[in-house]
């Protein structure tokens, strides 16, 4: 009974902490840290850095790992397992909805293209609030200790810039003729994606474009990418966008088949390797090079989403998009918007409410 309790103890908080994490793995990171290092005291904030570079240089999304961890932390294996659920769980709910939706309305009318960008536009906002979070703590030039690691952060933030620039890719290359794939095969290639990408969502999307969109896919690449969008603005992990993939593949079997697979490696190294990562991370010799790692991932992770950002509002120039010249502007406010609100519900208010507003100007245009 006890058992039950702890873990009960752990899903729901994150059950609810999965049903709001708005913005991808930056700001679901800054925000992990947020309610259970500084609001909850689970572990302390220089201990959850560190882990968090241990995770770095582990395959798979890091922010569900980082959830994994802080379930161990409470309730060892199972707790991992609760906390990995109850992140994961609404996401893959409301993506699940998304997947019927999408295979039964025209996304490309005026009010579903502007409801669906100008949520991407809030989620854009939100990468920027938290990166601000991350990055902040690592700005203390008067803190010799402190020097090191945020010349690292800012030497690998400008480093990811350069590396995560946009390429031409199989998804952009032109359509893959769609065809059917059995569940099995589904569970082997997500497994394949959450073994093999490095660096964690942002790497794992090219991967299974190449895969899914590729020559020898199963969906279009028009789709692929309605699928990355939609995950973009759930309160998800990123890569739950491999439930869409999956989808595209064999319906309600194949969507879950492809989450099993491409999530297990996050649940697995926490629950089967928890003690080594913990002695790894209270070594006092491997402080200090953790917390240079922890610097150095920190870093990583914004570069990445930079283009996330920048892409939302420079892509009116460079093709058509919904408000055009205005899109800036709109990030701007947005960005605001979520800088000041305050509470637990913010920031999905925020995004329902851009949603709304989108759908709203773009019926009546």
């Amino acid at each position: 009974m006890a058992v039950v309790r702890a873990v009960r103890d752990i899903f729901f908080p994150f059950l609810a902490f999965g049903a709001r994490a708005f913005g991808g793995p930056v700001a679901q990171i800054a925000d992990l840290e947020s309610e259970f290092v500084e609001r909850r005291g689970w572990v302390e904030r220089d201990r959850f850095r560190r882990a968090l570079a241990v995770y770095q240089l582990l395959p798979g999304p890091e922010a569900h790992e980082m959830c994994c961890y802080l379930g161990a932390v409470r309730g060892g294996p199972l707790g991992a397992i609760a906390a990995g659920l109850g992140f994961m769980l609404p996401g893959l709910a409301l993506m699940l909805v998304a997947c019927a939706l999408h295979a039964m309305l025209d996304l490309a009318s005026p009010a579903a293209a502007h409801a669906l960008a100008a949520m991407q536009l809030v989620a854009a906002a939100l990468i920027v609030r938290a990166a601000w979070r991350l990055l902040r703590p690592l700005l203390a030039w008067r803190q010799a200790a402190a020097r090191a690691p945020c010349i690292v952060a800012l030497a690998a933030c400008a480093l990811s810039i350069w590396w995560f620039a946009p390429e031409p890719s199989a998804v952009a290359a032109g359509a893959a003729a769609p065809r059917e794939i059995g569940a099995p095969l589904l569970f082997v290639h997500g497994l394949t994606a959450g073994i093999v990408t490095f660096g964690g969502a942002y790497t794992a999307i090219p991967y299974v474009a190449s895969v899914a969109a590729g020559a020898h896919g199963w969906m279009t690449q028009g789709a692929f990418l309605d699928g990355v969008a939609i995950a973009s603005v759930l309160p998800a992990p990123l890569v739950i966008f491999g439930t869409f993939v999956g989808f595209q593949g064999a319906g309600l079997v194949g969507a879950l088949a492809f989450t099993a697979g491409i999530f297990l490696p996050a649940f697995a190294f926490t629950v089967l390797g928890f003690g080594a990562i913990e002695r790894l991370v209270s070594s006092t010799p491997a402080r200090r090079a953790l917390d240079i790692a922890g610097a150095l991932a920190i870093g990583v992770m914004v570069g990445a989403a930079f283009h996330i950002v920048f892409d939302a509002a420079t892509g009116w120039m460079r093709r058509d998009v919904p408000f055009d010249s205005m899109t800036p502007l709109l990030l701007a406010a947005f960005t605001y918007a979520v800088w000041v609100s305050k509470g637990r519900f913010a920031a999905p208010v925020v995004v329902i409410a851009a949603g709304a507003a989108g759908a709203i100007y773009g019926a009546l245009r």
